[in-house]
C-alpha cells in the first residue's frame, strides 16, 4: 500500500512591527534669536559709543580703556559662563565646554590687563629667545591655531545648520578684523577694527547662547527584535 503522506502547511510567521529604537541621550536645539539678540545689543552699545564721542568717534575704539575694549573684555567673560552653562547642561561634549570656558575667560583677562602686549615688549628683558620676531608674537599664534582647532571641534558638534553659518561667519569677522590690523588696509577701517573684533565675539557668544539642551529623546536606528 502506498502511504498517503500528508504535507505539513508551514506555520505562519507572525510578522514582528519593526521598533524603533530610542535614544535616552539628550541632543542639543539651536535658536537663532538669541544670537541675532546678542548681535543687536552689541550694535547699539557700539552706536551709542560712536554718537558719544562724535565728532571723534574713532576714540570710542582705539584706545585700551574705550568702550569697545570694556564690552570685548565682558563679552569674553560671558561667554566663557555661557560654556559653563552648557557644560552643567551636557548641551555639548564636557571637555568641550570647559575648554571654551577656560579660553574665554583667559583671554577676557588678555583683553582687559594687556597680558600679550607686556609678553611682546618685556619678554626680551626675561627670554633672550624674545629677539626673535616670531617669540614676541607666539601667543598670538598660539591663539590662531588652538582657536582654529576649537572652531572645527565646535563645529562638529553643532548639527544645525543656522549655527554653523552664524559660527563661520563669527570666525569670517574676525579674520578680518585681524587682517585689517596686520595689512593695515584699508586705512580708512582701520580705527574701527575694534568693533568689528567686538561683532565678531558678539556672533560667537550668540551661537553658544543659542545651543540648548533638548530633553526629549531622539528617535533612531531601527532596533533589533530579539525572539524568544
Amino acid at each position: 500500500m502506498r502511504r498517503n503522506r500528508r504535507r505539513r502547511r508551514p506555520e505562519a510567521v507572525e510578522s514582528v512591527p519593526m521598533k524603533t529604537q530610542i535614544d535616552p541621550r539628550p541632543t542639543a536645539a539651536f535658536s537663532v534669536v538669541p544670537c541675532f539678540l546678542l548681535l543687536l545689543a552689541s550694535a547699539l552699545f557700539l552706536a551709542t559709543a560712536t554718537w558719544l564721542y562724535w565728532p571723534a568717534p574713532e576714540m570710542a575704539f582705539r584706545t585700551d580703556d574705550s568702550p569697545a575694549a570694556w564690552l570685548s573684555s565682558a563679552q569674553l567673560w560671558g561667554t566663557g559662563l555661557i560654556a559653563l552653562r552648557l557644560f552643567r547642561e551636557r548641551a555639548l561634549p564636557p571637555a568641550l565646554c570647559l575648554w571654551l570656558g577656560a579660553a574665554m575667560v583667559e583671554m577676557s583677562f588678555d583683553e582687559q590687563f594687556m597680558l600679550h602686549e607686556h609678553w611682546k615688549y618685556e619678554c626680551v628683558q626675561w627670554f633672550a629667545a624674545c629677539r626673535q620676531a616670531w617669540v614676541t608674537e607666539l601667543p598670538m599664534l598660539l591663539v590662531a591655531v588652538l582657536g582654529l582647532a576649537t572652531v572645527v571641534w565646535l563645529h562638529r558638534c553643532l548639527h544645525a545648520r543656522s549655527a554653523r553659518v552664524l559660527l563661520w561667519a563669527a570666525i569670517g569677522v574676525g579674520l578680518f578684523a585681524l587682517l585689517l590690523r596686520f595689512t593695515q588696509q584699508p586705512a580708512d577701517l582701520l580705527p574701527y577694527k575694534a568693533a568689528l573684533l567686538v561683532l565678531a565675539e558678539a556672533l560667537f557668544a550668540g551661537v553658544l547662547l543659542g545651543v540648548t539642551r533638548r530633553d526629549q529623546p531622539c528617535a533612531g536606528a531601527p532596533a533589533q527584535v530579539h525572539s524568544t
